[in-house]
C-alpha cells in the first residue's frame, strides 16, 4: 500500500485498521498513526529497527530502512516516473521481484573479490583522486536503483578515473553480476506516413538529422531543441542540443546529444555522449549503442511524430545499462527553436503522444 496526505487521524485510524494484514507498505506526508504504519514484510521502520541497522549495516534491517529512505526521497522529487519507481521498490522488497528494480548494490564476499583481482590498480587511483571519490561517495549514498540520483552524481563529478574503475568494474568484468533488461513496455510503435508518403529509412534519418546541415543553405548547427521530456534523469536539462548526421563510412549514422548540467556544488556545465546509430527492422525505429563513463547502454528508439515542415518531432525510447543495472524509458518533444509548438499543433501532438 501507499497512502499520501492523509492527516485527518480518525480517517487515519481506519485506513490503519483497513492495512493491518498487509504486509508491505508506506505512508507519505501523512500523520504520525499512519507514518507509523510503514513497514515492510511487517517490519516496521521504527527507532527499534534503526538500532538494529546501526548494529548489523549488513544486515537486513538497514536493508529495509535504507529502501525506505529511497521511497520518501523519490516521493519528495513530485514527478510521476519517480512516483511509478517507489512503487516499484516496495513490490520488489515485499518478495515479488521487479527486474526493473531488482539490482545487485550490496557489496559481498564475491563483489569484493572480483574488484580486488580485476580493478585494484583502477579503485586505487579512484580513491586516490578527490572527485573520483566524490563520485563513488556520491552514488553509494545515492544507490544504484537511483537512476536520477547517481546520473546527477556521474555529470557533477565526471571525470577520467572513475570512467576507468567503472569501465573495469562494470563493463569488462561485471562484478556486480547485473543483467538489466531493456523495457518491452508500453509498446510504442514509430509513425508510418510523412509528408503523405509511406515512411522510408532514408526519411526517417533525414527527420532525425532535421535541421542540422550547412548555414549558408538555411540550416543550424544542431538538429533540433529539446522543449519537453518524460525521464527525470535523460530528459530534464535546462538546455539540450540534439544533433543527428550521416557518417563518412557507408549507412553510418550518428547522435550528439549536447546538454547543459547543473551540478550538485551549483554549477552549470556543458556535457556530451556519442552514440552509435542503427536502423532498426521498420522505419522510423533505431537502435542506439554507447558508452557513458564505462557503461554502454542500448537502447531502442522510435519517432513517434513529426510536422511535415519540420517544426516539430516527437521521440520516445526505452533502454538498459545492463552491468549497472538499470532499464529505462523516455521521450522527448522537439522543435527547431526550443519554444513550445503553435497551439494548431498541440491537438497532434497530444494525439501522437496517446495513440503511439
Amino acid at each position: 500500500f501507499v497512502i499520501v496526505g492523509v492527516q485527518d487521524e480518525v480517517l487515519a485510524a481506519q485506513f490503519a485498521a483497513a492495512l493491518e494484514g498487509v504486509p508491505t507498505g508506506t505512508a507519505l506526508g501523512c500523520c504520525s498513526t499512519l507514518e507509523a504504519q510503514s513497514r515492510i514484510v511487517f517490519q516496521p521502520a521504527s527507532n527499534l529497527r534503526a538500532m538494529e541497522a546501526q548494529l548489523i549495516p549488513w544486515g537486513q534491517a538497514s536493508k529495509d530502512l535504507r529502501i525506505m529512505e529511497q521511497v520518501t526521497e523519490l516521493y519528495e522529487r513530485k514527478n510521476h516516473l519517480d512516483f511509478l519507481f517507489l512503487h516499484l521498490l516496495l513490490i520488489n522488497a515485499s518478495g515479488t521481484r521487479v527486474a526493473a528494480v531488482d539490482i545487485n548494490q550490496d557489496l559481498n564476499i564475491g563483489n569484493v573479490w572480483c574488484i580486488a583481482k580485476n580493478c585494484n590498480k583502477q579503485l586505487s587511483a579512484c580513491l586516490g583522486d578527490d572527485q573520483c571519490k566524490l563520485s563513488l561517495d556520491c552514488i553509494d549514498a545515492c544507490g544504484l536503483t537511483d537512476q536520477v540520483c547517481t546520473y546527477t552524481c556521474i555529470r557533477s563529478y565526471q571525470n577520467d578515473q572513475f570512467e576507468k574503475l567503472a569501465r573495469c568494474m562494470l563493463h569488462k568484468n561485471n562484478c556486480l553480476g547485473n543483467d538489466a533488461q531493456r523495457p518491452e513496455l508500453p509498446e510504442v510503435l514509430p509513425m508510418t506516413m510523412f509528408r503523405g508518403e509511406p515512411l522510408t529509412h532514408d526519411v526517417a534519418e533525414g527527420i532525425m538529422q532535421g535541421w542540422y546541415g550547412e548555414e549558408a543553405e538555411g540550416k543550424l548547427p544542431y538538429s533540433w531543441l529539446a522543449v519537453a521530456g518524460q525521464n527525470p534523469a535523460y530528459d530534464h536539462f535546462p538546455c539540450q542540443y540534439q544533433i543527428w548526421y550521416r557518417g563518412k563510412a557507408r549507412g553510418s549514422f550518428w547522435y550528439n546529444p549536447v546538454f547543459k548540467v547543473q551540478t550538485l556544488a551549483g554549477d552549470e556545465v556543458w556535457r556530451r555522449s556519442d552514440y552509435r546509430c542503427r536502423r532498426g527492422d521498420s522505419p522510423g525505429t533505431f537502435y542506439f549503442s554507447f558508452m557513458d563513463n564505462g557503461v554502454t547502454s542500448l537502447e531502442y528508439w522510435r519517432i513517434v511524430d513529426a510536422a511535415d515542415d519540420l517544426t516539430w518531432s516527437l521521440y520516445y525510447y526505452a533502454g538498459a545499462a545492463k552491468v549497472a543495472g538499470q532499464a529505462y524509458i523516455g521521450a522527448v518533444l522537439a522543435t527547431k527553436d526550443g519554444m513550445w509548438p503553435a497551439a494548431e499543433h498541440l491537438p497532434r501532438i497530444e494525439k501522437s503522444l496517446w495513440e503511439g
